[in-house]
């Protein structure tokens, strides 16, 4: 769909703008005032023409203010035979050839220039001078440019034509790659371009158009140089608006040098070290119009974004960057513009129409939370004027008024200007009621759960009767007393729900408890919600049973390294169950280096001790096949002689019956304090289970004997014992025999 001025109300424009003797500050005037263009379409005859004028100027500096406004046509013939310089030199591929479209109707594009040296002029070499790479590198940010500008405006179906994404691309490249490669190319850019080029692609004059005898409104607005007209209008606005773009601190060559008055008399550098943060000066503007402007204009409604938690740059730089694009419509957001490149193209004042745009709708931020503000001021809220000027109209002069006078006084007049012509209350609505939590009950909804037929706690039942028994006292002192009969009928209101309130404070303990959890999954919770108690405690019980198996697998591996190879009796077998114990040693590593969740006990042990743990847990799991277990002695299976150091397997005498009394905790008073059903129980988290002489380190392989530490064992007192050398090993025993445990620690 290609939308064109017709002739006749494009040349009415042109008329309006150059021939009628008019001067610009008349224009600027008429722009700023809403009479330079009146309707919000986006269809608007000469609206290109006034954007030229305004922001091409022919000399350097800004015209005088009488002075007669003409035709830029010197700055748009610089600026389109510079165009067609930068298109066609940065455009070209390294072998002289050209995109399909990019420069249409010339005999460029069908030009190939010699290749030369093909190592290193080949899109095949890795040659470090290859200018191949350079255009590769250009091609792929063309893709992403391309991009962007695909989803330009996706409801105006006129940036869906290729051709117009073709060009768009095209200016966005050599602005960002060309001109300007120290900021290059960011989202929003496109945002920016496509009203521009908008604008001048509907006042563009066709060679056979009914205007092609007026020379001048056909150079003026040539449908070839669209693109170069663009591009000229874009880099006129991205010289106020590039520092909203930039987001890297400068080189320290572009930088003044600072400054110091001690620098001529003292050899010392010329100035303090810099070491404060580099801040970008979008964050900068955004921190300032919500510090400082909002502040001074409406403390009232900065005081409660404060409160709020509200960030400036959560809004402001995409109000600031896209020129208030997304806020508006279309047309609107064009409209705001034709005043604000009138008055000030270079955009000092856009920060202050942020605050206008937030003293606008201060009545639905200021009794809002987090939440609700946030929603207004991404998805601002459209007030159109019933009458009178058009409300970018008014944003614009409220934005000036702030300008020129920055209290709180300014603020307050804006919001009666906001009454007047926009219709917005001046009172602040008063903030909504909390909405209910979910799943919250009253006390009526939650009596019949716990006074049904069910609920026979005699403890319920006899708080059922203090709270009768304390209803009927009332009324018969109410009665003996002479209350009023107002008073009287709430008394039997009271009687009935007393009960109800007071079961609603006793739990049955019949009624099912539950634990508390969470109703949300962890996944669908926001990730700044700490975690429940009772995730974070299956998640310590998770990790306190792997690494209970992994200790169980050092101890199995440490134990089998620990074995002397030159005693062994089978020594392929012991040194097959070392190169286990070394896998398992190696697993457990990874283990704990990746976090793994899902361990695999196969490779926690080896073969022969998995087989082991299989058989005792087959016998755990059927009781009926034996009633007691019995462990082999390792010298029944292999001898091992006496000064054999190597931990052994010593089968464990049942514990006798009676209290366990943990080695660390205190002896009892006498030997039957712990019968003494006054004294108290110990509790099973004080008793710590000792693994010495358990069969590891046997007693007859160490090299003295430990003292006797047990506190179970009780032994006549000795006047005094000799220490006696270590005795042999026992002979080997029968199965049905029973260790006598020597140092109590079972």
């Amino acid at each position: 769909m290609e939308a064109r001025a017709a002739s006749k109300p494009l040349k009415q424009a042109y008329a309006k703008l150059f021939t009628s003797g008019t001067t610009v500050s008349r224009l600027r005037d008429a722009a700023l005032a809403d009479r330079l263009f009146t309707s919000d379409t986006l269809e608007i005859p000469g609206r290109s023409l006034a954007w030229k004028l305004f922001l091409l100027p022919d000399e350097p500096l800004q015209p005088l203010a009488d002075t007669e406004a003409t035709p830029p046509l010197s700055s748009l013939r610089e600026s389109r035979k510079k165009w067609k310089h930068l298109i066609s030199e940065h455009m070209r591929a390294p072998d002289g050839s050209y995109e399909d479209g990019v420069v249409p109707g010339s005999s460029l594009s069908e030009r190939r220039a010699s290749t030369g040296d093909l190592e290193t002029n080949n899109p095949l070499s890795l040659h470090n001078e290859n200018p191949w790479t350079e255009w590769f590198a250009s091609v792929e940010l063309r893709k992403t440019i391309l991009q962007d500008v695909e989803r330009t405006f996706p409801e105006i179906v006129f940036f869906r034509e290729p051709e117009v994404q073709l060009q768009l691309t095209n200016i966005l490249f050599v602005y960002s790659t060309v001109t300007n490669p120290a900021i290059g190319y960011r989202q929003g850019m496109h945002e920016l371009l496509a009203p521009l080029y908008y604008a001048v692609d509907y006042d563009s004059v066709e060679e056979t158009s009914e205007l092609a005898n007026d020379p001048a409104i056909q150079e003026f607005c040539s449908r070839t140089s669209v693109a170069a007209d663009a591009w000229a209008l874009f880099e006129a606005v991205m010289r106020g608006a590039s520092r909203w773009y930039e987001w890297q601190e400068p080189p320290a060559a572009s930088r003044p040098p600072p400054s110091s008055p001690f620098a001529t008399h003292v050899n010392i550098p010329a100035g303090p070290v810099d070491i404060k943060p580099y801040i970008t000066p979008v964050v900068e503007d955004c921190n300032r119009i919500q510090s400082n402007l909002l502040r001074s204009t409406d403390p009232l409604l900065w005081k409660h974004m404060q409160a709020a938690g509200i960030e400036p740059q959560i809004y402001g730089i995409r109000w600031l960057r896209l020129l208030y694009t997304r806020e508006f419509e279309m047309g609107s957001a064009m409209k705001l513009w034709d005043g604000l490149f009138a008055c000030d193209p270079t955009f000092e004042l856009a920060p202050w129409i942020c605050v206008a745009m937030l003293i606008r709708i201060r009545n639905e931020l200021i009794p809002s939370d987090y939440s609700g503000q946030l929603t207004s001021l991404l998805r601002y809220p459209s007030h159109p004027a019933p009458d009178g000027p058009h409300h970018t109209s008014v944003l614009l002069r409220q934005a000036l008024a702030l300008q020129m006078s920055p209290n709180q006084a300014t603020g307050n007049s804006l919001v009666l200007e906001n009454r007047n012509f926009l219709n917005i209350p001046t009172e602040v609505p008063e903030p909504p009621p909390p909405p209910q939590r979910r799943g919250a009950r009253t006390v009526r909804d939650k009596a019949p759960a716990a006074t049904g037929p069910k609920a026979s706690d005699p403890r319920q039942q006899s708080t059922q009767q203090m709270g009768f028994d304390f209803a009927r006292g009332l009324l018969e002192k109410g009665e003996s007393l002479g209350i009023n009969k107002t008073i009287m009928s709430a008394v039997p209101e009271f009687r009935r729900n007393l009960s109800e309130l007071a079961a609603s404070f006793v739990r049955s303990p019949t009624t099912p408890s539950f634990p508390m959890e969470d109703e949300r999954l962890p996944e669908e919770r926001p990730p700044w919600e700490p975690k429940s108690r009772l995730e974070i405690e299956r998640e310590i019980a998770s990790l306190q049973s792997t690494n209970k198996r992994l200790g169980q697998s050092l101890s199995w591996a440490v134990d089998i390294l620990l074995r002397d190879e030159a005693e062994a009796k089978d020594l392929l077998h012991l040194q097959k169950s070392k190169r286990e114990a070394l896998e398992a040693i190696s697993y457990v590593r990874d283990v704990l280096t990746s976090n793994l969740t899902q361990i695999d006990e196969e490779r926690l042990f080896g073969e022969e001790e998995i087989a082991k743990r299989k058989k005792a847990a087959e016998h755990k799991s059927n009781p009926s096949n034996s009633s007691t277990v019995h462990v082999p002695h390792p010298a029944a299976l292999t001898p091992v002689p006496v000064a054999d150091s190597r931990p052994k397997v010593v089968p464990v005498a049942p514990p006798p019956p009676g209290p366990i009394v943990s080695s660390f905790s205190a002896p009892p008073a006498s030997p039957n304090a712990a019968q003494s059903p006054t004294s108290p129980s110990i509790a099973p988290w004080h008793y710590t289970r000792s693994n010495f002489g358990t069969g590891n380190l046997p007693s007859a392989s160490l090299p003295r004997v430990p003292p006797p530490t047990s506190s179970t064992i009780r032994r006549p007192a000795e006047p005094s014992r000799e220490p006696r050398a270590p005795r042999p090993a026992p002979p080997p025993r029968a199965k049905s025999q029973t260790e006598h445990d020597p140092l109590g620690v079972l």
